[in-house]
């Protein structure tokens, strides 16, 4: 269990936005990430993309999938997001 948190602390917060501002580009297995993302990109748009804000909601973006890394559905999620290749963005 401690390599899969190594592997989310690991995740770049630019995956992470990337994955908040386009959270409905996604299919979601597990619930809670899915109402996450959407409350987490609403408060991008609020606070208009501030630099603080970003790494905030990347934080709490990987707390949510660290504390349901058991979770079968969360883990489904984990793979997707560590599939993504934003390199060109």
């Amino acid at each position: 269990m401690s390599q899969a948190i190594e592997i989310i602390n690991n995740i770049p917060d630019k995956v992470l936005i990337h994955v908040i501002r386009h959270s409905n580009d996604f299919t979601w297995n597990f619930l809670a990430i899915k109402i996450m993302l959407t409350r987490l990109n609403l408060k991008l748009v609020m606070y208009q993309n501030k630099e603080d804000i970003l790494h905030e909601c990347c934080t709490e973006l990987r707390n949510l999938i660290k504390n349901s890394v058991n979770i079968p559905n969360s883990q489904a999620d984990l793979k997707q997001i560590l599939s993504l290749d934003i390199s060109n963005e």
